[in-house]
């Protein structure tokens, strides 16, 4: 086991800290899991029905194809 601990938390006032060596997880890792974070926190905030998200998704998949129709349709 090694000496050192892989990782030190430290909570101040409303802050968590979390020390680690930089050579434990690559830094696109790292950036990829706080976004996760970030939309976890908004979905758990969220008040949007399942019925709404849905409608929202077809909105945007709707508004998507319109942007890239021109890619598959002559």
């Amino acid at each position: 086991m090694p000496d050192k601990e892989l990782y030190n938390i430290t909570l101040e006032n409303q802050d968590i800290i979390i020390r680690f060596n930089r050579n434990i997880l690559a830094q696109e890792s790292l950036t990829k899991f706080l976004e996760y974070l970030e939309l976890e926190t908004i979905r758990v905030r969220s008040h949007l029905t399942e019925e709404q998200a849905t409608i929202l998704a077809d909105e945007i998949d709707h508004d998507m194809w319109l942007k890239i129709k021109h890619k598959f349709v002559g």
